[in-house]
């Protein structure tokens, strides 16, 4: 596990490599792991999480004198083309790949190691080969967490913003986008248009008088909101902050931050609002939410003493439209056959509401 990273660049790899769990060999897991391995088991992982790729558990078997990790992750781009189209029009695999390769590095946050990746720009086919994190299996983003699980997120979520605040060399990589740049508008916006109306119809409109209010908005308030996130000081935001993508440790002391595909520029905000407002049921986050963000503050102020924390918090209040877009996001990339995608995006939806409703994003609305 990466704390304070040094390694060098990973160096991606380019076709022809295992595009699936069938083409995957154990040649091919002793070459990037630098032992033999003689035969190995997979179990998929994250069927049901809203993921835009494919997960699989490896178990190794190694020779009598190899030793070596006694798990991997292998990670897959999904085999489902409508999203491996989209995800070559937006590069959210590249982008994930690029991350570890140039910036994990040097970025002060609990990372899993890798230990190969592969990927082909045509396809938007790829394979990472992960460090296997033993995580508390008991956590659900339905469940959402506890303050203080929370508060080993909101530390990790600022020694990554501080980290990068202001820095030139993020806003200069091509393959890193701009949260409020055209195509990430266009790309959002487009979700919002095709993914509203099914979600709406999911929950139900007699569930919640502010799902019809919302709607009526979400697009325009969205953009309007990545349009004034450009004025905003830039760091490097993980956008995808919510409990599928944290591994807590089972003593519940350490958080692994995963999924770095959704990866990008802009304002912290962003981040801190999307976890909050989701990885917490709606009561929590009302009874923490302060406590939450105070301590954002403070951890920033430690690391950074010339970085004022309120200049990343700028747009929090706005940036709650986030969450539900992402919620409307998932009722088109998302599995729908899966149960659990179709209530997690209910739930997303719903937390997104009252956060909005909480902070007055509706108020001039209604009537």
């Amino acid at each position: 596990m990466r704390l304070k990273p040094s390694a060098p660049s990973l160096m991606i790899g380019s076709a022809p490599f295992p595009v699936s769990l069938n083409d995957l060999t154990t040649e091919v897991l002793s070459r990037a792991l630098g032992v033999e391995i003689l035969d190995f088991e997979a179990e998929p992982l994250g069927l049901d999480r809203g993921m835009l790729c494919e997960l699989f558990l490896l178990d190794l078997r190694y020779g009598d004198a190899a030793h070596g990790p006694p798990r991997v992750v292998a990670k897959f781009s999904s085999s489902r083309e409508l999203v491996r189209s989209r995800a070559l029009a937006v590069g959210i695999y590249e982008r994930e790949l690029r991350f570890f390769d140039v910036l994990a590095n040097r970025t002060p946050m609990r990372l899993p190691d890798v230990y190969a990746s592969w990927y082909d720009a045509k396809s938007a086919e790829f394979l990472l080969l992960l460090e296997a994190i033993e995580a508390d299996v008991e956590v659900d983003q339905l469940n959402g967490i506890d303050a203080g699980r929370a508060k080993l997120v909101i530390r990790e979520m600022a020694s990554l913003h501080a980290k990068w605040a202001g820095d030139l060399e993020i806003e200069g990589l091509e393959w890193l986008p701009t949260l409020g740049s055209p195509d990430r508008r266009r790309s959002l916006g487009d979700h919002v248009r095709n993914g509203w109306n099914p979600l709406a119809e999911m929950i139900g409109p007699g569930s919640d008088p502010k799902i019809s209010v919302a709607g009526e908005l979400l697009e325009r308030r969205l953009d309007e909101a990545l349009a004034n996130s450009r004025g905003c000081l830039a760091t490097l935001i993980h956008l995808d902050l919510r409990l599928d993508n944290l591994l807590f440790s089972p003593d519940g002391t350490t958080v692994t931050v995963i999924d770095w595909q959704g990866v990008g520029v802009g304002p912290a905000s962003w981040d801190l609002a999307y976890f909050i407002s989701q990885s917490l049921t709606i009561e929590n986050r009302r009874n923490h939410e302060k406590e939450l963000l105070d301590l954002y503050a403070d951890v920033v102020r430690t690391l950074q003493p010339d970085l004022d924390p309120v200049e990343l918090m700028v747009g929090y209040e706005e940036a709650m439209w986030y969450g539900l877009t992402i919620a409307a996001a998932l009722m088109v990339v998302g599995d729908m056959d899966e149960p659990r995608t179709r209530l997690l995006a209910e739930t997303m939806a719903l937390r997104a509401l009252a956060a909005l409703d909480d902070h007055g994003q509706l108020e001039a609305e209604l009537p």
